[in-house]
């Protein structure tokens, strides 16, 4: 408990990520294409196989590093939930190339994002990313 509001607090602190993107709503677009893209390997992982954990981890690692980004610029839980659905409905409508060339686009932003963010930053996404994984490893068990 400790540990986790030190680090909300550094997080809180932290200089806003490079390149951090301003437009929420295309940051919630890549949080919900990286989500729809994760679903599939996670729920492999919540069976039992633990083969998917490595391709799982880069599309959640991208997708934490946009939800920093927009927590940064002062998105909150009740906007960001509206806008991911928002989001998941515009994708359901898209043909299913389209939607793998926008999830392939996102998680190379995403990947970037998280390169370029400093280190307190990768280490507070780094660690939500073990700590989704565990999660869904203990859901299995």
């Amino acid at each position: 408990m400790r540990t986790t509001l030190f680090l909300a607090l550094l997080w809180g602190a932290c200089l806003p990520l490079v390149h951090a993107n301003s437009d929420m709503s295309q940051a919630a677009g890549c949080v919900a294409a990286l989500k729809a893209r994760a679903e599939p390997l996670a729920k492999r992982l919540r069976a039992g196989d633990a083969a998917a954990e490595p391709s799982l981890v880069p599309i959640v690692t991208a997708s934490f590093a946009f939800i920093g980004t927009a927590y940064k610029q002062g998105l909150r839980q009740k906007q960001a939930d509206e806008l991911l659905a928002a989001a998941e409905g515009r994708q359901a409508q898209l043909p299913p190339p389209e939607l793998a060339k926008l999830q392939d686009a996102c998680q190379v932003q995403g990947m970037q994002l998280f390169t370029q963010a400093n280190y307190f930053e990768r280490q507070f996404v780094s660690r939500a990313v073990r700590h989704r994984i565990e999660k869904l490893k203990k859901r299995a068990a």
